[in-house]
């Protein structure tokens, strides 16, 4: 299903940013964490850590995906205990090493300098609510009243972007925007953004570029300053 976007005399462009890998420098810990858990909590070894193999490449889509095929079906106990068990993870890696929740480059601006020059801004998370408002607090990066959806509101991540996207035209009072771009890091971001039928632009911080263009990404940027660069050029 296509986002809805027709340019229109009272309207905006919207930008939706992803956080691990894109805002913050934190995929490994989050890997890391929902790895630990579900070998804690369940016994089981040997995951993918490539998020593409899932059908759905957030935390709740793995975790949901990694229970089923282990348990049979998916109680609400056991996702809560391995819930509990990624936040432990998440909080004993800050408290161990804080330089793993950093900000990526351009990361602690980018939200306000958009908004600044006209742009409505979002955030669409494969993270869990919780775990996503940790991350961003720890490394520093404004998000003042900034719509966010994330794993606690869907499993999918095109669903969550076009949460956040429902959530950006109820806090501008608009029905539509003139145009909406996602900024994420993986194949899956490109993905659900060519499923809803908006623009992405890839990040590729970590190394994952020519994964980004083996799956057809035109636009990719090294960190965040590019991409600000590039929306708001001088």
């Amino acid at each position: 299903m296509k986002l809805h976007v027709h340019a229109t005399e009272e309207i905006m462009r919207l930008v939706i940013l992803d956080i691990d890998g894109t805002l913050t420098d934190t995929t490994q810990v989050d890997e890391h964490a929902i790895v630990g858990a579900l070998q804690d909590v369940l016994g089981v070894s040997g995951l993918s850590t490539d998020w593409s193999d899932y059908e759905h490449s957030t935390d709740a889509g793995i975790v949901y995906e990694v229970i089923a095929h282990n348990a049979g079906s998916v109680p609400a106990s056991l996702l809560g205990r391995v819930q509990d068990r990624f936040f432990e993870y998440m909080e004993n890696f800050y408290t161990s090493s804080p330089d793993l929740f950093s900000a990526l480059p351009g990361a602690t601006r980018i939200l306000k300098q958009l908004q600044d020059n006209g742009y409505a801004v979002a955030i669409a998370t494969g993270s869990w609510r919780e775990s996503a408002l940790f991350k961003l607090r720890v490394a520093g990066v404004w998000h003042d009243d900034v719509p966010m959806a994330t794993a606690d509101d869907h499993v999918s991540r095109s669903s969550i972007i076009r949460k956040a996207a429902d959530d950006a035209r109820k806090q501008h009072n608009v029905t539509t925007f003139d145009e909406i771009i996602y900024v994420g890091d993986g194949t899956w971001d490109a993905r659900a953004s060519k499923n809803l039928g908006i623009r992405f632009i890839g990040v590729a911080k970590n190394g994952n570029s020519d994964a980004l263009r083996k799956f057809g990404v035109e636009t990719i940027c090294k960190d965040l300053t590019e991409v600000t660069d590039l929306l708001l050029p001088k």
